[in-house]
């Protein structure tokens, strides 16, 4: 059996890249109600996270938005450790405050590795 490859240097530093405007992460509070907030990094994902009004985190985290944009930019561990937020049932400002910490913590890990 093959074993997946492990991810060099330059491909998970990659992650902390600027997208193009087609694939930021644009932030709603429903379907049809955009806030006008949007992360071309994972930079900026924190700095909308700590702000944004609670019901579009609720509402993205419910639907699995979070962790499909962050596969998109190539980060498959920071996808599952959302995942394992959802499962913890955490709502309010408890579910803003893990997702802050959650995507700090992975961005200064990647920041340390690519040092």
């Amino acid at each position: 059996m093959l074993m997946p490859r492990a991810k060099t240097l330059k491909e998970t530093a990659g992650v902390l890249r600027d997208v193009p405007p087609q694939n930021a992460f644009y932030f709603y509070r429903s379907i049809g109600a955009p806030t006008g907030a949007a992360a071309r990094n994972l930079s900026d994902f924190v700095g909308v996270l700590s702000s944004i009004d609670i019901a579009s985190i609720q509402f993205h985290a419910g639907r699995g938005d979070f962790e499909n944009w962050l596969r998109m930019l190539g980060d498959d561990s920071l996808a599952q450790q959302i995942t394992g937020l959802k499962e913890k049932k955490l709502s309010g400002e408890q579910l803003r405050l893990r997702l802050v910490d959650v995507v700090k913590t992975r961005i200064n890990q990647i920041q340390k590795r690519a040092t």
